[in-house]
């Protein structure tokens, strides 16, 4: 696993605003009716951070956590099914015992909840491996996601990874010459 780096994320959050309004420029004329909001905002501090950090100590989170030293939220409601990522709080929250932290068919699998699609599914940080998973069809009990093994994709090898399918996202929804 290889940590992100800021001026990584930093052109990428700077990618994601010009599609985003690329996408939203034409999108009422296409659809017939206005879009959502779109947007990556970047943190403006390092307290999202760092709240991460008290909380969240393993290896396979550092990323997660550097994510959030640039990034505060993402919000791409009319792209695919919708596109969610939290606030840093939220997450701290998640861990915390509001999200599930364990995925009942991958018995070794500890997770930080960052995110959602407009369908339901979440967006989970292993935080063992680092790898981003998509979590869809279950049900939480207590702090564990009761999910067949079906329901758990593996999206991403790492949050680069992560923010290379979110781009591609982006990306597939802008008409040609938008």
């Amino acid at each position: 696993m290889v940590p992100i780096s800021g001026p990584n994320v930093d052109s990428w959050i700077d990618e994601m605003s010009r599609l985003a309004s690329r996408f939203v420029a034409g999108f009422e004329t296409m659809h017939g009716y206005p879009p959502g909001e779109h947007y990556v905002s970047r943190s403006a501090d390092g307290s999202g951070r760092d709240a991460l950090a008290a909380v969240l100590s393993d290896a396979g989170a550092r990323d997660l956590i550097d994510f959030y030293s640039h990034v505060a939220q993402i919000s791409l409601p009319d792209v695919g099914p919708g596109f969610f990522v939290d606030e840093a709080e939220y997450v701290v929250e998640g861990v915390r015992g509001a999200q599930p932290t364990q995925v009942s068919s991958v018995p070794d699998r500890t997770v930080a909840v960052f995110g959602s699609d407009g369908g339901g599914a979440l967006f989970a940080a292993d935080r063992q491996t680092g790898e981003i998973v998509r979590l869809e069809g279950g049900s939480l009990i207590g702090d564990i996601y009761e999910v067949e093994e079906s329901g758990v994709q593996v999206i991403a090898r790492d949050f680069e990874g992560f923010m290379q399918f979110l781009s591609g996202e982006l990306l597939r929804q802008i008409p040609s010459g938008g």
